[in-house]
């Protein structure tokens, strides 16, 4: 499953560096810059330093980008090896480290997303986004708080089927957290968990449907937002044969606008 983290950048301290006069971002500037931290990578195609890969300019739903790899050496931990060689027994430790990689997605306006394919990538996010802040950047966490998700829950756009309440405080009710699903087919009978919980607690995760007109797409694409990490995912499969990094950057624009 997929996931993404959304930023907001600024250069306060380097105002005229990547600002232009319309008060947008100098994106080849900042290409200009990721050019000088280029990722080494070995005569036979493998990475094997950190930094950027090939950085490129795009435009997503009107949006003009730019996007680029950022590559981060991620250290799994100690392993022993045990060997048995003339009557004797030898163990000796290694370190497993690889070369990771997320998908840096800077806009015009500021926006920075960092991309994930899996969760193994997702050890990466600290160190990319330290790279990317090597170019003249601070960053400020775009979060999937519970008055963001709530507005989620409340906008009649979105289907929302499950959620988590985390943190209840109900009277009389020793209940912490209750995680519970709605069915969207059922128009009759309201959840009675729903009922009993919705107002009395922090919401931390939910599931919706996000409409999607694309060709190639469905209509339709199940999203999951997470307080936790203030993640976002979902399925690449379910986007049929429209273009993933264009969902990405929709979506992006469809929660900054709540």
């Amino acid at each position: 499953m997929s996931s993404f983290t959304i930023y907001k950048l600024n250069t306060s301290e380097q105002l005229d560096l990547f600002y232009s006069n319309g008060g947008k971002l100098n994106l080849e500037e900042v290409m200009n810059a990721m050019n000088k931290n280029i990722a080494t990578i070995n005569t036979e195609g493998k990475i094997n330093g950190e930094g950027f890969i090939n950085p490129e300019f795009a435009t997503r739903n009107g949006i003009e980008v730019l996007e680029a790899y950022g590559t981060d050496l991620v250290n799994l931990g100690n392993y022993f090896d045990t060997t048995f060689h003339e009557d004797t027994v030898t163990t000796t430790e290694a370190q497993y480290t690889f070369y990771s990689k997320a998908r840096i997605v800077i806009t015009e306006d500021r926006d920075l997303i960092l991309k994930f394919d899996n969760s193994t990538e997702e050890k990466a996010r600290g160190k990319v986004k330290t790279l990317v802040e090597s170019l003249g950047f601070e960053t400020t966490l775009f979060k999937l708080d519970d008055e963001l998700l709530r507005k989620v829950q409340n906008d009649k756009t979105f289907e929302w089927s499950a959620t988590k309440i985390d943190r209840i405080d109900k009277d009389g009710d020793k209940t912490t957290k209750v995680s519970y699903e709605i069915d969207l087919a059922n128009d009759v009978h309201p959840s009675k968990v729903d009922d009993a919980y919705r107002e009395h607690g922090m919401m931390s995760h939910i599931k919706f449907e996000l409409p999607y007109d694309a060709v190639g797409s469905p209509n339709k694409i199940s999203v999951n937002l997470y307080n936790n990490g203030h993640r976002v995912f979902f399925e690449e499969n379910e986007l049929g044969n429209s273009n993933v990094h264009d969902f990405v950057v929709y979506l992006m624009t469809k929660l900054k606008e709540l």
